[in-house]
């Protein structure tokens, strides 16, 4: 059951926006997700899309804020009755343009394009809940944001109260509609522990529920979940409103879950791109990074939603890029270019994220062995980096050639980690392989932790949970590991804490913290630019 919420009817957040209209109100509804902070449209590019004219599809790029703030306000024209909502993560893991400025260039992009409404995503909380106020409310030489966060599900554990209100209502012609914010469930698991301290998350669905009662209470009958949850999709998922098919993760079970009442969801966190019909009822998220913008248009009637039809449309580089939006960003990047323009060096071939089928990557193998050379100071022997700490290939920005700068490494490792060594034994190393699967959300398992040089095992994926490590083969330096015996390991601050739901390296003793994950990654490539190499180790092998 969800716990009891104390909070005040003044955070009710009510606004009309047009007077009483007869007959069905039109209502569009402007829509994207997980932003981190990519005000740029280059250095590093929010990345490309699939785009298809005259029957022809190609890879072309698209993003940034200018080219966003143009698309919405073409979108919003001659629609009086508009809204512009983000599911979350709008910032972290941001750019060194943004997280350099502690985000207050994309909080200051977003007044400008007219964001209305932000659910909090799980990088939000980075660097925990009162820099996250702090962004809300400003300070001396901030100003805050003109929006409102939403956390439906996000309470003080101390006193139960919401850290942001649950749910906003606007009224368009005279019909109200609430828009109830949720959050992952796992955001504990994948946050720092700082980041979340003296904070509850409740389960997002009974939250829906919970809420979406409370506004039928209030006479609210047009209820929009927005969420920072989705689902895992095929590429051929549909982007116009049909059936979805084929899709797997929480965003299903919570739909399942939801009181009827709820009309539409608009997701993120996984940052895929869908535009379908969930049991009836539809479900959008637009990838990531600003690249693309979802389309809602609801017609409501008797105070419902009568009609809802969606299409998702790619912010392409053919719009012509909004003025004021471009000088706020090159305000920015002439704060920060001085820092992120340190060079590092030339690589010899780009390096790719992308997992080859036995789960490890070039820049992963890179990553990790940049640690356990930084970890080798306290003793370490293996290193481990989780995967979605990486956020970018290297170089981020292709047109840019091969060399690199501080600003590409940073694309790539931006969250302020700093270095972990421990001491584990070797079940427990053992155990920590098995964790790839064990509890991980179905979507998203195996997380493959990217390993050092000098370590290496297999795995049958055809297995049990729980017994897929073929403990043989787990070797350092060409030697069995022993269950017994204790091991340097090193890894980032918040795995360390038990991060992506690898609780084992909680367990880690006679532990020492080190220098930052970034500065790790920084020496290492400097050192090795030339000759890191561009293809998996073969560290990790894969059988039957």
């Amino acid at each position: 059951m969800l716990k009891p919420l104390l909070w005040s009817a003044a955070l009710l957040l009510t606004v009309a926006c047009t007077g009483p209209q007869a007959g069905p109100v039109a209502l569009r509804i402007l829509a994207f997700n997980d932003f981190h902070g990519n005000i740029q449209a280059e250095k590093p590019s929010p990345g490309r899309l699939p785009v298809t004219v005259n029957s022809q599809t190609e890879m072309v790029e698209t993003g940034g804020a200018a080219y966003l703030a143009t698309l919405i306000g073409q979108e919003k024209a001659d629609h009086p009755n508009s809204i512009v909502v983000s599911a979350g993560d709008l910032t972290g893991a941001s750019p060194l343009v943004s997280a350099l400025l502690k985000d207050e260039p994309t909080i200051g992009v977003m007044n400008e394009i007219g964001l209305d409404l932000n659910v909090v995503g799980n990088h939000e909380f980075d660097y925990g809940a009162q820099e996250l106020l702090r962004k809300k409310s400003g300070d001396a030489t901030f100003k805050g944001a003109a929006f409102d966060y939403l956390a439906a599900n996000v309470v003080t554990a101390s006193t139960g109260k919401p850290l942001f209100p649950p749910y906003a209502v606007r009224a368009f012609g005279g019909v109200k509609v609430g828009f109830i914010g949720v959050i992952t469930a796992e955001t504990p698991t994948i946050v720092a522990a700082a980041g979340v301290k003296g904070l509850s998350f409740l389960d997002p669905a009974e939250a829906l529920n919970h809420y979406a009662a409370e506004l039928r209470g209030q006479g609210v009958e047009a209820i929009v979940a927005v969420m920072h949850e989705g689902a895992s999709v095929p590429p051929e998922i549909a982007m116009d409103g049909s059936p979805c098919r084929g899709m797997i993760g929480a965003l299903t079970d919570i739909v399942a879950k939801a009181d009827p009442a709820i009309d539409l969801f608009i997701t993120g966190h996984t940052h895929q791109a869908y535009a379908c019909r969930l049991d009836g009822r539809l479900v959008t998220q637009t990838a990531s990074y600003g690249r693309m913008l979802s389309v809602i248009d609801l017609s409501l009637a008797n105070g419902d939603v009568s009609a809802a039809a969606v299409r998702n449309v790619p912010v392409t580089r053919d719009l012509a890029p909004d003025k004021q939006i471009e000088a706020l960003v090159a305000a920015a990047e002439q704060k920060t270019a001085p820092i992120r323009a340190q060079p590092v060096g030339t690589l010899a071939a780009p390096l790719s994220r992308k997992p080859d089928g036995n789960g490890e990557s070039a820049l992963g193998d890179v990553i990790a062995d940049a640690q356990l050379a930084a970890g080798g100071l306290m003793g370490a022997e293996i290193a481990f980096m989780n995967p979605g700490g990486i956020r970018q290939d290297l170089p981020s920005s292709p047109e840019a050639g091969l060399t690199i700068s501080l600003g590409d490494l940073f694309a790539v490792q931006p969250f302020g980690n700093n270095l972990v060594a421990m001491d584990l034994t070797g079940r427990q190393i053992h155990t920590l392989l098995e964790q790839q699967w064990l509890n991980q959300p179905a979507d998203r398992k195996p997380r493959m932790l990217q390993i050092s040089n000098g370590f290496s095992y297999c795995y049958d994926d055809g297995r049990a949970e729980g017994t897929k490590i073929l403990a043989e083969t787990i070797q350092l330096g060409g030697a069995r590991l022993v269950p017994d015996r204790q091991y340097r390991v090193v890894v980032n601050s918040f795995l360390a804490d038990g991060g992506d739901r690898f609780v084992v390296l909680k367990d880690g003793i006679n532990r020492v913290q080190g220098d930052s994950d970034l500065n790790a990654f920084k020496d290492y490539a400097g050192r090795n630019v030339a000759h890191l190499p561009a293809a998996p180790q073969g560290r990790i092998c894969r059988k039957g």
